[in-house]
């Protein structure tokens, strides 16, 4: 029965840490740290479940909101995956099988304790989205809602691995793949595995492999993408979705794509954020999205009804111009509210490409086409592609654009609201057998400068299938359609509507290997257009009241990190590097002092695309009062035509003595990428 309520569960509870060890249907314990409200009757449980450790990076980032939801009476818990922290087993890849299947039987074993009501949700960002995702798709019993941020349906078309069929290099292979070997190598704190902290930490480090070798493996889609992707089949997840992205995050495809197929009870809000926590937008504004969380779980594990199951089911923040400055801390725009997606009375204006650059309202009877070089070095202006909120938002694109084909409007004399995926349908062809095709949507303000709104990207073997890609022909014309990364975007009267198409997303994408001349066609029967999803106008004045973020935030203290970016053309060789340097960490307790570096150097050359490469150092050290920890993941990542190569090497030291050390070294063809 649910009770009717118009405030809901308060911060009323007294929280303490506790700690478990979770049975698993094969005999793996796996490891669980307790944010536990004092309380006499049972409480529910929402459940994080990642790799990230507890012990350290998870509270770092998340303590505050773990805090918070014990506070209004839920029992939160850290789950660690097995190979890591203090569980048992081997991480032998992300979102494996038996980890499903774990989170399965932690769901169960968490309901069945006498200190839990019998009702367990999950929540999480990024990896813990997906998680979400992922054990829902298995409809435990007791699992009865979910709040997925930040995550995706889909893990080859709409995760860090690859885009559009071509190698993701930022997160894939920089950041992601270089730093999870390192972190997956430290220890548990002793206090939570006892006399077993050594047998345990070897256990780790002598089995847990190298993920990134298994993803270049796997450059196509295919059976091993699938076995963690609920898309297509929606229909598994049973238990109610609230799910969240953010316009400058790599999931927003999925965000949406997830709210609009699961056929049960679901709400979604997107906002103009990157790859963080809605309370912590950045850029901003943030709202009071654990407010949002708090009654959306009184509803559904506490049976409290505060009416937020009523309210408008999509909540969505449609972005206005800005200067596009990289540093900028919030986003001009405003709110609106919808009951489903996509919104009613959605359609679609179509800009044709036409002669001397122009984007027009009709085709052109006359055909024509323009020519670039391939340069694989285009892209730095754009920055980060999501997931990356230490970046910050792109820059002014025209830098970009002077070696990119450029389409532009006439100034518009209306506001035009854009809300969806984008697309461009291009009749294209390359001198290459294999090519990126990259497109840009942007707003020009009248001083001319060129705002990124979102983009699009597609490996042209993969015009017909991400399973089954096919070289192309040199000089053959194909008809190819980019889905652009959707976006919720208002063109202001007087600015203008700017498509700029190349073949190259550098860093973001590693360059497809062999020098191009290319050719976009337009006009007579060749018809290469933008389509925008346009949506029916809504104003800052019907806007929904937003309440701002109220959540306690320093509970647990964090350095403030620091990120450096530096881009370098040397002008003798048409080389580009891009450097970036990082870092941040803090005092966890008096026991444990935890510090992440990284760095890399990233190298692509327009005179010889198919010789880039990628140096990158990640360096996490753990201080405990009489052990200090430190480890150190070195990749080495270079490209020839043919194939893709790495060295890895993985260093672990104890009290400043080698600990143990492993090197990878392996070379993977190169399967149309």
């Amino acid at each position: 029965m649910v009770t009717k309520t118009q405030t809901g569960s308060q911060p009323t509870f007294t929280v303490r840490d506790d700690y478990a060890r979770v049975p698993t249907r094969d005999g793996t314990h796996l490891h669980a740290r307790l944010w536990r409200p004092m309380a006499d009757e049972p409480l529910p449980v929402v459940i994080n479940y990642d790799p990230y450790r507890s012990t350290d990076s998870r509270t770092q980032g998340r303590g505050d909101i773990f805090h918070y939801l014990a506070r209004h009476g839920f029992i939160l818990v850290h789950l660690s995956v097995r190979g890591t922290d203090a569980s048992d087993g081997v991480a032998v890849d992300e979102y494996a099988p038996a980890e499903q299947a774990d989170g399965y039987d932690a769901i169960e074993w968490f309901a069945a304790q006498p200190w839990c009501n019998g009702n367990v949700g999950m929540i999480g960002t990024s990896y813990s989205g997906f998680t979400c995702i992922q054990v829902a798709m298995h409809q435990p019993p007791h699992l009865k809602a979910i709040v997925p941020i930040n995550a995706t349906d889909d893990r080859y078309t709409d995760d860090v691995h690859y885009r559009g069929g071509a190698l993701h290099t930022f997160d894939q292979v920089t950041t992601y793949g270089a730093a999870m070997p390192a972190r997956n190598a430290l220890p548990t704190l002793p206090e939570h595995a006892g006399d077993r902290w050594l047998d345990l930490w070897t256990e780790h480090l002598n089995g847990n492999p190298l993920w990134l070798a298994t993803w270049l493996e796997h450059q196509t889609d295919g059976p091993y993408w699938r076995a963690a992707s609920l898309r297509p089949g929606y229909d598994r997840i049973r238990c109610p979705v609230f799910i969240c992205g953010g316009w400058q995050d790599a999931y927003r495809n999925a965000t949406l794509r997830v709210f609009q197929h699961v056929s049960v009870p679901k709400k979604c809000i997107v906002g103009p954020w990157t790859h963080s926590f809605p309370d912590q937008g950045n850029p901003g504004p943030g709202v009071d999205f654990m407010g949002m969380v708090v009654r959306w779980f009184d509803h559904w594990l506490k049976g409290i009804d505060t009416g937020f199951t009523e309210e408008p089911a999509l909540l969505v923040y449609v972005q206005e111009h800005t200067p596009p400055r990289p540093r900028r801390t919030s986003t001009p725009g405003f709110w609106r509210a919808e009951p489903g997606w996509p919104v009613p009375g959605a359609g679609e204006k179509a800009f044709y490409l036409g002669a001397e650059g122009g984007l027009r309202d009709a085709p052109s009877a006359e055909g024509g086409e323009e020519r670039y070089e391939y340069r694989a070095t285009v892209g730095t202006q754009n920055l980060g592609w999501g997931g990356c909120p230490w970046i910050g938002a792109p820059a002014d694109q025209r830098p970009d654009e002077m070696y990119a084909l450029v389409y532009t409007s006439p100034a518009l004399t209306e506001r035009t609201h854009v809300l969806g995926n984008p697309k461009a349908v291009i009749h294209f062809a390359s001198t290459a057998p294999v090519v990126n095709l990259v497109c840009k949507l942007s707003d020009v303000a009248p001083d001319g400068s060129s705002a990124l709104v979102t983009t699009g990207l597609l490996n042209v073997t993969h015009r017909a299938s991400h399973e089954r890609p096919e070289a192309l022909t040199p000089g053959e014309v194909y008809e190819v359609t980019v889905e652009l990364d959707a976006t919720g975007y208002v063109f202001a009267a007087g600015h203008r509507i700017r498509l700029a198409v190349s073949s190259s997303d550098w860093p973001n994408t590693w360059p497809s290997p062999y020098p191009a001349t290319n050719r976009v066609f337009y006009g007579g029967g060749r018809v290469s257009r933008l389509v925008l999803p346009v949506a029916p106008p809504k104003e800052a004045d019907q806007a929904p009241e937003m309440p701002a973020p109220r959540m306690p935030t320093g509970i647990y203290a964090q350095e403030p990190g620091s990120t450096e970016w530096q881009v370098t053309r040397n002008v003798y060789n048409d080389r580009v590097t891009v450097a970036i340097r990082g870092g941040g960490g803090g005092r966890l307790s008096e026991a444990l002092a935890f510090h992440t570096e990284r760095s890399s150097v990233l190298t692509a050359s327009d005179a010889d695309p198919s010789a880039a490469s990628c140096d990158s150092v990640t360096r996490l050290e753990m201080r405990m009062p009489h052990e200090t920890v430190v480890s150190e993941g070195s990749l080495h990542f270079t490209s020839s035509r043919e194939a893709f190569h790495l060295v890895y090497d993985l260093t672990v030291t104890l009290n400043g003595r080698e600990h143990f050390r492993r090197v990878w070294r392996r070379s993977f063809p190169r399967r149309l990428v």
